[in-house]
């Protein structure tokens, strides 16, 4: 066998097992700088794909969690580049996932602004009498209202300062709801995205009447 390849998949073997040797942290820093660098390349200049800081940084702990459980012990290459070849591919398909969800989010609150926009102001009052109906989801009670508040704080980073918690314990939060709703069938989730539709008519509505701005939650 290969030297190389052998040193190679020794590191590997290291990094999965006994994370915490020289060896598999020089290989761990490798990968997330190169995911890193791969996940700021592919949403340069996309406005779709505008990110923060902690979001580039989630979507990071994406990939490496993706890799570390189950993803990078696939690997069979022979060199470095065909490794980072390997993982550019896991990364690109996250991001692609990430891009898509809030590609259907911005599309719904554009549909949601243009509606309002389309009204008198006077009408504001009588938008969520208008679509005030039941909406039955498979949603869990403490999703809903989890999800009901997030929406009306209008961002993540205003939720958890409303709350006194970390942004990155809201992200969490949220994709663990996320991965829940992935699980439904499509008429669920189809049920999922009317409800969340409802939510965010009642903040604009609120809005209108001096509560407060609402902003673009993603779920992602």
């Amino acid at each position: 066998m290969d030297s190389k390849l052998s040193e190679i998949q020794q590191h590997i073997r290291q990094l999965l097992v006994h994370r915490h040797s020289p060896e598999a942290l020089e290989l761990y820093t490798l990968i997330m700088k190169y995911a890193h660098r791969r996940i700021i390349h592919v949403t340069r200049g996309s406005t779709a794909d505008k990110m923060t800081v902690a979001e580039v940084e989630d979507l990071v702990s994406d990939v490496m969690l993706q890799l570390i459980n189950g993803s990078l012990a696939q690997f069979r290459g022979n060199t470095i580049p065909e490794l980072l070849g390997f993982v550019r591919t896991i990364t690109d398909r996250r991001v692609w996932r990430d891009r898509t969800k809030r590609i259907k989010s911005y599309e719904m609150l554009r549909t949601l602004k243009a509606d309002r926009e389309q009204r008198p102001r006077h009408a504001d009052t009588l938008l969520e009498i208008h679509y005030d109906f039941n909406v039955d989801t498979p949603l869990s009670a403490d999703d809903k209202t989890y999800l009901t508040a997030l929406i009306e704080a209008g961002s993540k980073a205003e939720y958890a300062r409303r709350h006194s918690l970390s942004r990155a314990a809201v992200t969490q939060r949220v994709k663990r709801i996320v991965r829940r709703i992935e699980t439904f069938t499509e008429n669920e989730q189809m049920a999922v995205q009317s409800w969340m539709q409802k939510v965010a008519r009642t903040a604009i509505t609120h809005e209108a009447m001096g509560s407060g701005p609402i902003a673009e939650i993603k779920l992602a």
